[in-house]
């Protein structure tokens, strides 16, 4: 039995770190203003590609990082068919916040938070009841074996899921080596489950969600115990969505 007054010991693999933000965007124009900012801001391109998905739907993305503050960034433009709207494009689409968003221009659509051991992560928030959207993803980029997992997204009317992943090295000491950070292969394998569960909430309107399976006290103290457990205290709130989830 806890004792009231003494705190337990946060496991490693719950002590989480900021790995990058995914940000997408409206369109081309946008997508091209912020790679030019970022590229004259002294970040790196890690990652790039003009289109992957689908036969129909796809995406283009680009991924920086700055060898100095260390920080990661990732763009997407969702790629429309004639008959499709590209998951990438839902927030412009459909809105977020429970509302129209005609003139939003961007939307962070993922966090990802690094862990020391992603399989025993997964398996403790599973035990608690999380619902993750895809398998552990096992690859390598330019430095070492990079292994990740997606959830599914946390709040109804938001576009916003988690990714958690594991790397193999000290991410943290790259500096100004050169090296792609990403991998293609997970790049390709997650839009193209995004898209699948985009289309089904096309025709249903609802979403599973990834704590949807627990009692709101319950999955609100699971939010919060990934949340708090961030270094640097704090980061993830400055996420709007992850800011809203966090105050329900």
């Amino acid at each position: 039995m806890r004792r009231p007054g003494i705190r337990l010991a946060v496991p490693e693999f719950m002590r989480l770190k900021p790995d990058h933000k995914t940000v997408l965007v409206r369109d081309m124009t946008v997508f091209n203003t912020l790679r030019d900012f970022l590229i004259n801001d002294g970040y790196r391109v890690v990652y790039e590609t003009p289109r992957v998905g689908e036969e129909k739907t796809g995406m283009a993305t680009s991924a920086f990082h700055h060898p100095y503050t260390n920080e990661r960034i990732a763009m997407v433009f969702g790629i429309d068919a004639p008959d499709e709207v590209s998951q990438g494009q839902a927030p412009f689409k459909f809105g977020f916040d429970g509302k129209p968003q005609t003139e939003a221009k961007t939307y962070i659509q993922h966090l990802a938070l690094r862990t020391t051991d992603i399989v025993e992560f997964r398996a403790y928030m599973e035990k608690k009841g999380a619902e993750f959207l895809t398998p552990i993803f096992q690859d390598k980029d330019s430095f070492g074996p990079l292994l990740q997992c997606f959830s599914r997204e946390i709040l109804d009317d938001e576009w916003f899921f988690f990714e958690f992943l594991q790397r193999d090295y000290d991410a943290d000491k790259i500096g100004t080596k050169s090296g792609v950070q990403f991998v293609d292969k997970t790049v390709r394998s997650l839009y193209v489950t995004k898209q699948d569960e985009f289309r089904e909430w096309m025709k249903t309107h609802k979403k599973r969600t990834f704590l949807g399976n627990l009692p709101k006290a319950k999955a609100r103290e699971v939010f919060h115990e990934i949340i708090d457990n961030v270094e640097p205290k704090g980061y993830p709130l400055g996420v709007w969505a992850i800011a809203k989830a966090y105050k329900q």
